[in-house]
Order: structure tokens, then C-alpha cells, then sequence
């Protein structure tokens, strides 16, 4: 969570910068085109190519600032996606091995909680957590099983979602960077047109540049971004509704526990009131 904390300080300095450096120069620019025209015609060239590398550099160095703060948010969507694509397999979730070897326990009608904790044990996943939840209480009335069992999922998705949300907070910041980029280029495109007249239109040309071209990052990194988000979220909770059928297999296991403890409680209940009975029947005697 650090790590996240720095890298959006960073990107906040980047946009700080890329808003405001601008606004202190353009002046300079204005006045430098003003003085030497001829100078600024004879320097212009056509450009070599239309790559979407040279229409970056054309930007500037706002436009580069703002292209270094979306390429920042590009490199942590990709570093999540890719750490994502691993950890959310179902081997990481739901094992084959540690279904199959419920439904062998499940299967058996002198199964006992300590074979499923013996299972959970084995296997380091979210089913197997939740099902060491239950086991917890396994011995107490169904519903208090079933309880801790839908309280451990809840713990154990929001963790899976936590780790998805990166994604989604740099599809919906990565488009305002981009706006942010296309006001602040058409900013010093009129503010360049009010000082140096309409009639010098490549003087226009890095505003109108940085204006689409950010604009079109912002909205390249988020698509992708919000669309890997809904992926690995449908993911999980299609591996939580798989969690959800095969650990209802094991109630019946928790059941024949809570009825043998239900027994052994009326056994030693009764046995205590014979016991009472005894004793006040030789207190009856002796007195």
C-alpha cells in the first residue's frame, strides 16, 4: 500500500508541474515568435514522420510531463494485470486435489471434522481457509457454521477485489489525466493565438498536439485497465460460487458432529440428574 501511496504522489507532482510550467512560459514563447517571425519560418520543417513517438515528442515539455505521468500509470496497470493473470488461477483459489479429496471425505458417512482439517491443513487457498473457518466451529448448531464460513469468504474476497482495485482506479484517473492535458493545450493554444494573431497557425500546433494526444493515452491505458478489472472480479467470483457448492457438501459432516455432541450433552445431562436424585435420596434416608 506504500508503494501505491509513492507512485500516486508521484504522478500528482508530474501533473503539478505539467499544469503549471506552462502557464510560466508561454509568455516567453509568445514573445520569441513575436520578435524574430521570419527566424521561426525558416527553422520550420515538415516533420519526418507521423509515428505516434514523434507526435509525443512534438508535444513539448508539458506534454511529455503529462505522457511521463500516464506512462506511469500504464507501467502499474500492466505490473498488476501480470501479477493478477498469476494469482487468480485456479490452482491459487480452489485446487483440483482439495475438491476431490472432500468429495472422498464427503462421500464417506464416518467422515469427522478432523479429516476436513486435515484437508485445510494441506492446502494453502481461500477454500481451505474457509473451510478451517467452519471446522472451527464445527460441534455448534449449522447456522453458526455456515455463519463463520460466509464471514471468512467475505474476508477472503474483499482481499482478492483489494488487490484488482489498482486497475480500476487507473482506469478512471487515466482519462481526467488526459483531460487535463487536452484543457491545458488548448490553454496555451488560444492564450499563443491571443499574442501572436490567428494568422500563424504551427504556432498552434504543440497546444492542438498535446490537447489530442493525451486525450488519446488516457483513454488507451484506461480501456484496458477497467476491462482486465472486470475480468479478474468475475474471476473470483466465479471461483467463490464453485467454493460455495463444494464446501455445502460438508454440512453433513458438521451435522452428524452437532447431533453426536447434541446426544453426548443429553447423556451427561441425565446422567447429572440421576446423580442428583441419588444424593437427595440418601439425604432423605440418612435423615
Amino acid at each position: 500500500m506504500s508503494s501505491w501511496n509513492s507512485r500516486v504522489l508521484t504522478a500528482s507532482t508530474f501533473l503539478m508541474l505539467s499544469v503549471f510550467l506552462p502557464l510560466l512560459s508561454a509568455d516567453e514563447v509568445a514573445d520569441t515568435d513575436a520578435v524574430s517571425p521570419t527566424a521561426e519560418v525558416a527553422a520550420a520543417s515538415p516533420p519526418a514522420d507521423d509515428s505516434i513517438l514523434s507526435l509525443m515528442l512534438d508535444t513539448g515539455l508539458t506534454g511529455l510531463l503529462f505522457m511521463g505521468t500516464l506512462g506511469l500509470f500504464s507501467l502499474v496497470s500492466v505490473t498488476v494485470a501480470i501479477e493478477r493473470l498469476v494469482n487468480t488461477r485456479r490452482v491459487r483459489i480452489i485446487p483440483a486435489e482439495l475438491v476431490n479429496e472432500l468429495k472422498r471425505v464427503v462421500d464417506n458417512d464416518r467422515s469427522t471434522p478432523a479429516d476436513l482439517q486435515a484437508i485445510g491443513d494441506r492446502h494453502r487457498a481461500p477454500a481451505a481457509t474457509i473451510l478451517l473457518a467452519g471446522i472451527q466451529r464445527a460441534g455448534r448448531p449449522l447456522p453458526e457454521v455456515e455463519k463463520a464460513m460466509e464471514d471468512a469468504a467475505v474476508r477472503e474476497m474483499g482481499a482478492l477485489r483489494s488487490r484488482v482495485r489498482p486497475l480500476a482506479v487507473a482506469g478512471s484517473v487515466a482519462p481526467l489525466i488526459g483531460l487535463l492535458g487536452t484543457v491545458v493545450g488548448m490553454i496555451i493554444a488560444f492564450k499563443t493565438a491571443s499574442q501572436a494573431g490567428l494568422g500563424k497557425g504551427e504556432m498552434l500546433a504543440q497546444g492542438i498536439y498535446m490537447a489530442l494526444v493525451t486525450t488519446a493515452a488516457g483513454l488507451s491505458i484506461a480501456i484496458p485497465s477497467l476491462l482486465c478489472a472486470a475480468f479478474f472480479n468475475g474471476k473470483i467470483e466465479q471461483f467463490f460460487r464453485e467454493i460455495d457448492v463444494a464446501l455445502m457438501s460438508t454440512f453433513p459432516c458438521f451435522a452428524r458432529v452437532e447431533k453426536h455432541v447434541a446426544i453426548a450433552g443429553e447423556k451427561h445431562e441425565s446422567k447429572d440428574v440421576a446423580e442428583t436424585q441419588e444424593k437427595d435420596r440418601l439425604v432423605e434416608i440418612s435423615g
